[in-house]
């Protein structure tokens, strides 16, 4: 964004697209710089980009099929409620999303947080909610914030800039807490809070982008203001903020540990109903059964509205003739990656030459093929190859240092560094070598699965590997705390790689047991790649300028290996017909279809109830 907003009349607002997504995308930082193109990400939001395995509509099998509705085991009237099926919940009583384990991931709490403004990449249009706009001054060293005067938190209390200066001032000195903590006194000065509605902040230097911390663009908003009558008296830290006080157009009913759900019921009193009148009375998040078999019957006897099915049995269905099941297609910009821990006090995990065996151990076009849902490409760069990402490849880097399967090649570099003692055992410094490898994924989940191939390969050439599936709760604190050798996972990583490669500085490494609060979690530590990264933060990347200093840092990467990219990511989204219709589609992709965005919500505002009931 390089205008203010300085007309007293409100516009109809499209944002800078692209320069949100890259200032949000890798870890929300704070770093300034020039706009990256996002046309074509837009585009592979909607199905259109550099993979996909949408089907030909002409290939679409004829719905043919009847349906046989079974009875959904839920507290509420079927016919009212919208039901969601997802993963594995372990934190039923906490909503704290600033620590560790605090709030329950995708549980619906989406459907509470509103941000400031909504972006979306289906449409491009910025669209204020709870702020009405906001105001630069001409050098950017101040902001005004407008909150709208009808907006309140669901327990009736005003919501306003007071509870706006409150968040920021509460975040800004706290680099512990997730969701920004400390990324911010590095900008403001003071917030001041001329009249409820109308929040100033004054910056320390020049910054024009600093609205962008408070825009739902991927996911949520990096940072969402706190109620401050409820967290003014409480520990950041410790407080659970459970029932969660919200602004969002509904509420907890109730969690249901046994049954690991999550009933949310609109608000009558929303504030802002006159925008989004959500349809249905109630929706419910709940973890699917381990068995993919019979989460996808399920879906099939529409005991799930939204997801519980997989790609594999969703087109079995479809080729049945199954008359109510959507697909519609959504690219996700993580690609699958491994976390490579550099700790020095995890021995020969520090070691590159480690990094580059672990890498020629993955048979990505495998992976790619048989192990993800759907075919996706092997992943060289640690970003999503959408077509606006081309820039910044390098070739002649990617040849030099050449991603391939390769046991022999392997076998070379674990012979310098671990070779074999009298047993046969693979040794460094003295001690033999037994990597642990951790996954956030169940057993029968892709990330497990690409894990146990690189496991299988990584025996072959003499290192024993433990592959553990950990609970959520329980991956996070092992993870965050650096208490892993290789992590199976996904990462974000932004258009430009600078929002990449600030993570990566030393600086945000912390000691193995100390929690990383979502920043370098793999402890990498490379003076010049801290120097180069620095001073790429105060650059356009796109100038001349910057591309030697980005060609120094990408060698970098190449050279130290902290993270593998895997493979790019195709993730179609499914929806049931039986009992709600005018879910978004790939030809009419009102919005995206992510149920664990808070964008979720104006799909709720969209979708209609086609009358079906429920089984008595």
């Amino acid at each position: 964004m390089t205008e203010s907003h300085n007309s007293a009349a409100p516009r109809e607002q499209y944002e800078d697209v692209e320069d949100v997504v890259r200032y949000q995308l890798s870890r929300r930082s704070m770093i300034g710089g020039g706009a990256a193109a996002l046309t074509a990400f837009l585009a592979a939001c909607s199905g259109g980009g550099s993979y996909s395995d949408k089907p030909a509509n002409s290939n679409k099998p004829v719905a043919t099929k009847s349906i046989q509705i079974g009875k959904a085991n839920i507290p509420v009237p079927r016919e009212q409620t919208v039901i969601v099926g997802q993963v594995e919940y372990t934190v039923f009583d906490s909503f704290n999303g600033m620590i560790p384990n605090g709030s329950p991931g995708g549980a619906g709490v989406e459907l509470a947080t509103e941000p400031l403004f909504f972006l979306s990449f289906a449409t491009g249009k910025l669209t204020p909610w709870l702020a009405t706009e906001y105001k630069y001054n001409d050098d950017h060293t101040e902001l005004t914030l407008k909150f709208d005067p009808k907006a309140h938190w669901n327990d009736g209390k005003p919501l306003g800039a007071n509870d706006f200066k409150f968040t920021v001032m509460a975040l800004k000195d706290r680099p512990d807490l997730f969701g920004g903590g400390g990324d911010l006194k590095e900008f403001v000065k003071t917030v001041e809070v001329p009249d409820p509605q109308t929040a100033v902040v004054k910056f320390l230097k020049p910054t024009p982008r600093f609205h962008y911390n408070f825009i739902a663009a991927i996911a949520g908003a990096p940072n969402n203001i706190m109620p401050e009558h409820i967290w003014k008296s409480q520990d950041l830290t410790k407080y659970k903020d459970n029932p969660p006080v919200r602004s969002g157009p509904y509420k907890l009913k109730q969690a249901i540990r046994n049954q690991k759900m999550f009933v949310w019921e609109k608000d009558p009193n929303y504030w802002n109903k006159d925008k989004l009148d959500v349809k249905p009375q109630y929706v419910i998040f709940q973890s699917t059964s381990k068995q993919l078999d019979q989460a996808s019957l399920a879906f099939e006897r529409a005991e799930f509205d939204v997801g519980s099915i997989d790609a594999q049995h969703a087109t079995q269905l479809a080729n049945t003739g199954y008359p109510n099941l959507v697909t519609t297609q959504f690219h996700d910009p993580n690609p699958r990656v491994m976390w490579l821990n550099c700790d020095p006090t995890r021995g020969v995990m520090a070691e590159e030459k480690m990094h580059w065996a672990i890498n020629y151990c993955l048979d990505r076009e495998k992976i790619g093929t048989s192990v993800w849902d759907v075919k996706v490409p092997p992943a060289i760069y640690p970003w999503a190859d959408y077509p606006t990402n081309d820039k910044w490849k390098d070739d002649e880097l990617a040849n030099k240092y050449k991603f391939e399967y390769s046991l022999e090649k392997a076998t070379q570099l674990l012979d310098e560094i671990a070779p074999k003692n009298a047993a046969g055992k693979r040794t460094y410094k003295g001690k033999e070598i037994n990597l642990e490898i951790i996954t956030p994924a169940q057993v029968d989940k892709a990330e497990y699965a690409i894990a146990n191939v690189l496991k299988a390969d990584l025996a072959k050439v003499g290192v024993p590997c433990t592959l553990r599936s950990l609970s959520g709760s329980v991956h996070d604190e092992k993870f965050q705390r650096g208490e892993y050798d290789i992590d199976s996972s996904w990462a974000g990583f932004a258009i430009d790689p600078e929002q990449l490669y600030t993570d990566w500085e030393s600086t945000k490494a912390q000691p193995i047991g100390k929690n990383a609060a979502g920043k370098n979690k793999m402890r990498f530590r490379d003076p010049a790649f801290d120097a180069i990264s620095q001073k790429l933060s105060g650059m356009d990347p796109d100038s001349e300028e910057a591309k030697p200093l980005l060609k120094q840092a990408l060698e970098i990467y190449f050279q130290k290996l902290p993270l593998l990219p895997v493979i790019q990511t195709g993730y179609p989204q499914f929806f049931n017909t039986a009992f709600w219709k005018d879910w978004p589609t790939d030809d009419n992709l009102y919005e995206v279809p992510l149920n664990w965005w808070p964008h979720f919500t104006l799909v709720l505002g969209k979708i209609q109830a086609t009358g079906q009931k429920g089984p008595a």
